[in-house]
């Protein structure tokens, strides 16, 4: 079995862990700042986000950065 003939860019998983990231350092914050709230919010919508990608292969953040960029696209102007 050789390398693989095509990459994947690795950008969208990038951005996904990197969304990720934060979310568990909001959620993080909010549990030592006594805002528990913040804490439990921020812990489910990661785990949301993890759920969607363990049981249906759907990286919800990978979406998201193609979206944005999608938007980037739109916003620039022609010729650029």
């Amino acid at each position: 079995m050789g390398p693989p003939a095509e990459l994947e860019d690795a950008a969208p998983p990038r951005f996904a862990q990197g969304v990720g990231l934060a979310f568990a350092a909001i959620g993080t914050a909010g549990y030592l700042s006594g805002a528990t709230w913040l804490g439990l919010t921020a812990t489910g919508l990661a785990l949301a986000a993890a759920f969607l990608n363990a049981a249906f292969d759907y990286c919800l953040g990978c979406e998201v950065y193609l979206l944005l960029r999608r938007g980037q696209d739109r916003l620039r102007p022609a010729g650029q």
